[in-house]
């Protein structure tokens, strides 16, 4: 089954939506650790690359890892080296429904990389996009995050801590999250100012596709033959106590009624 992806525009403003996944098919990493590398290159950003790597610390650490029931960690990775590509050409082949270059395809984790094309960022005010643009299955093997490095980029105009969460807000889109119609989420679909914090949404949503433990399913049991006579005996007498509880409670109320 062919899986459509949605590209992922951060603006300073534009109509709302519905909060989603990144696409049709629930991609996730199905490593716990995901590294989060630079490319070298950046020009009009207003920082050097070092100083953009020292930012994505400080995205996945002050906001995705501070998650409680997720198990995905993001790690800061290094600056590296990557083909020109990277800084030139348009992230999808197709505008609509995104169908990923495979000429920028990242061969693992995820890679943050300024870009100069006019065809992803028409406007000063689009300030990066993103996708999940290497996939097997319904395994995410990498993601591209593409910053808007033209001349005109309004994201050098932004501070230290802005420029952190409109990072972390595109980290989220790659490990596989989409927009979220509340505000005081991170993955708010435009650039709320003052952002420091995960929303309940953002916790929710990264739970949701990278869960710590496993939902329970089924009935819940009691054994009292501490596993050595199978489950039933410990069922039966999970449900009888809750059974005699409740017929103790009853009788009781009873009495203080005819009292």
């Amino acid at each position: 089954m062919r899986t459509l992806f949605s590209l992922f525009i951060l603006l300073l403003s534009f109509k709302a939506n519905a909060f989603t996944l990144n696409n049709t098919a629930k991609l996730v990493f199905t490593e716990d650790e995901v590294k989060v590398n630079v490319a070298s290159g950046c020009t009009n950003i207003g920082i050097t690359d070092a100083e953009l790597l020292e930012l994505v610390g400080k995205a996945v650490d002050n906001f995705w890892n501070k998650s409680p029931t997720s198990r995905l960690k993001l790690r800061k990775g290094s600056v590296i080296n990557v083909d020109a590509r990277f800084h030139s050409d348009s992230i999808c082949t197709a505008s609509t429904n995104c169908d990923p270059n495979p000429v920028l395809a990242v061969d693992s984790d995820i890679l943050i990389s300024c870009n100069l094309n006019a065809t992803n960022f028409p406007s000063s005010s689009i300030l990066g996009i993103t996708i999940p643009n290497n996939i097997a299955g319904t395994r995410i093997v990498g993601s591209l995050v593409l910053i808007n490095d033209k001349a005109d980029t309004q994201f050098d105009t932004k501070s230290d801590d802005a420029k952190v969460a409109i990072l972390a807000h595109e980290i989220g889109h790659a490990f596989g999250l989409g927009h979220s119609p509340v505000q005081d989420s991170l993955m708010y679909y435009a650039t709320v100012s003052q952002r420091k914090a995960l929303g309940r949404d953002d916790i929710d949503g990264i739970s949701y596709l990278y869960p710590k433990q496993q939902p329970i399913s089924g009935c819940g049991t009691v054994d009292m033959s501490g596993g050595k006579n199978g489950s039933w005996p410990g069922l039966f007498i999970g449900f009888s106590i809750i059974g005699l509880a409740e017929i103790y409670r009853k009788r009781k109320g009873s009495k203080q009624i005819q009292a």
